[in-house]
């Protein structure tokens, strides 16, 4: 097996940890990936492929509670009421308020820090983020151990300062469920042969992070050292956390060579430095929803050396059909649409069902004198480990009861029956934790639309489109329409028009009229040349441009 990162031999990883790498999560929000992201990086101080040393990433606890933990905290605690009232006490010191009530001012630096706040609803203080207007703004996941189960009663007074932040842990992996590690992995493994991408990116963030909003950063930054010298004075140890990345399975696939230019050229812009950064939250997004559908192309299950060589882009390209609203012919396109964004999900239920039939009958051919059932009962324990133990007892129930009728079966019904029950078992993870993955990424970035309600489809939202038109087309240059268009299904699979209809086949397999297709495309035209996007000149003539 060929991965990029740090694969532990001896780790026990679910089937789709396998196929798409350690690991993606559907806990982690859309903008986690980008947070998470830059986090690893920062704590990289700014260098790509530098996965086998330890990132290192500021906790920042001080500031994270004095922004977040107020009278309406979910998960009150009395530690963190009386860290937030020290702190505040010691950040009087600093405030010179001309008149003014200190604690008018100091109120008046949270709530301006806090306008910067991106996840909030239902989450504890420890759990909630800020976008990353500064470096010094960037925040790791934390969680108090036991808050929702139980209230701190003991006496204060017996505590020293730095107990206060006993209990919270930074690894328990709810929110930053590792992919924004994989993306910085796909990044490195994309600009190994690129070394002028790789340092354009990485010159370009560190720019965006320490060089901008430099005024709020030292405000951060005031803050937290505040707190971090409230402790340190009382013996705690160093404020940060210390990490690696997992790892991404077959690091030569020219799907991350792909990616890294995408994002060399989207950061090629003089566009407003929180705006550059929604476009790349926007472009990691999208670029997870298009790994995840290349590695589930049933291409994928019969040659295994497919992602060593450009075949796979190619062969393993997705389908995906824009529906831009129109006419009644526009009913046509969204139907379409949403059967190929069912195909997609199928293509990954499938891609694991396949991993498991593969692995269960290699296992049983290379131990021939063995029974299979005790064959299957053995590879189950290497991916069960993250398995719930009602799924395990199920299938060690189903187990026993197979052996009880296994002397009546043919052998082709016992592995047969054998691979139904192992799958069955691995399912259930797979389904709760990561099928629902690409639709809630892809809802949040306008690319699946409805957000709620029947027959989701591909779209094209605003923020989406500017994004790819700003990766696609080169900076201070343009693009002739149909370019465009080819540009957009030759990287991504993604299918506007009739051109882009027949090489995939769309117009024989659903026996549609291409003129539907050809509306279709005159509807994106359209939404292009309103989003300030495109120049028409003629009928003939229409040229893409940058905002």
């Amino acid at each position: 097996m060929h991965v990029y990162g740090n694969y532990d031999k001896n780790a026990q990883y679910t089937p789709e940890t396998i196929i798409w790498g350690h690991r993606l999560r559907e806990g982690q929000e859309w903008i986690e990936y980008l947070l998470e992201f830059l986090a690893v990086l920062a704590g990289y101080d700014y260098n790509f492929g530098v996965y086998t040393d330890e990132y290192i990433v500021p906790k920042r606890l001080g500031l994270r509670r004095f922004v977040f933990y107020d009278e309406n905290e979910k998960s009150p605690d009395l530690r963190d009421e009386d860290a937030v009232k020290k702190l505040k006490e010691r950040l009087a010191h600093y405030v010179q308020a001309n008149g003014h009530p200190v604690e008018d001012i100091i109120q008046q630096i949270r709530s301006l820090i806090r306008s910067f706040a991106i996840i909030e609803k239902n989450r504890s203080w420890y759990a909630k983020s800020l976008f990353p207007v500064h470096e010094e703004f960037i925040l790791w996941e934390a969680l108090r151990k036991g808050s929702k189960r139980n209230t701190y009663r003991d006496d204060l007074t017996q505590l020293s300062l730095h107990e206060l932040d006993k209990g919270i842990e930074f690894f328990a992996r709810n929110f930053f469920a590792r992919g924004g590690e994989l993306y910085y992995l796909m990044i490195s493994a994309g600009t190994v042969t690129k070394p002028l991408w790789r340092t354009g990116i990485a010159s370009r963030f560190k720019t965006l992070l320490r060089d901008s909003h430099w005024t709020l950063g030292s405000i951060a930054s005031i803050i937290n050292q505040a707190w971090v010298d409230l402790t340190k004075s009382d013996g705690k140890a160093e404020d940060i956390v210390k990490g690696k990345p997992g790892w991404l399975p077959d690091p030569t696939c020219p799907l991350y060579t792909y990616f890294a230019e995408d994002l060399y050229n989207l950061l090629d812009n003089q566009l407003d430095e929180l705006e550059c950064l929604e476009l790349v939250a926007h472009l990691i997004c999208f670029h997870i929803i298009i790994y995840i559908y290349h590695r589930a192309h049933p291409k994928n299950c019969s040659d295994s050396t497919l992602h060593q060589s450009d075949r796979c882009l190619q062969n393993c390209r997705p389908e995906i059909l824009i529906d831009l609203p129109g006419d009644n012919d526009g009913q046509i396109i969204r139907s379409i649409s949403a059967n190929l964004l069912k195909r997609h999900e199928r293509w990954q239920i499938d891609q694991v069902r396949h991993f498991v039939q593969n692995r269960v009958t290699l296992s049983i051919h290379q131990h021939p004198n063995a029974k299979p059932i005790d064959i299957v009962e053995r590879l189950a324990d290497e991916y069960f480990g993250n398995i719930r133990q009602t799924m395990r007892s199920e299938f060690q129930q189903s187990i026993g009861k197979l052996r009880q009728r296994a002397a009546k079966m043919k052998n082709e019904e016992i592995i047969e029956e054998l691979i139904n029950l192992m799958y069955d078992a691995l399912a259930s993870n797979f389904q709760r934790h990561f099928l629902g993955i690409h639709r809630r990424l892809g809802r949040a970035i306008g690319l699946i639309a409805p957000q709620r309600g029947p027959q989701p489809r591909f779209v094209i939202g605003d923020t989406l489109l500017k994004t790819l038109t700003m990766v696609i087309v080169p900076s201070g240059g343009t693009l002739p329409f149909s370019k465009f268009l080819e540009h957009l299904y030759q990287r991504y699979g993604v299918i506007i028009g009739p051109d882009e209809a027949k090489q995939t086949g769309l117009i024989n397999r659903f026996a549609v009229n291409e003129g539907a297709f050809a509306r279709n495309r005159d509807r994106f035209l359209n939404r292009m040349k309103y989003a300030g996007l495109l120049t028409q000149y003629s009928d003939a003539t229409a040229m893409v441009h940058r905002p």
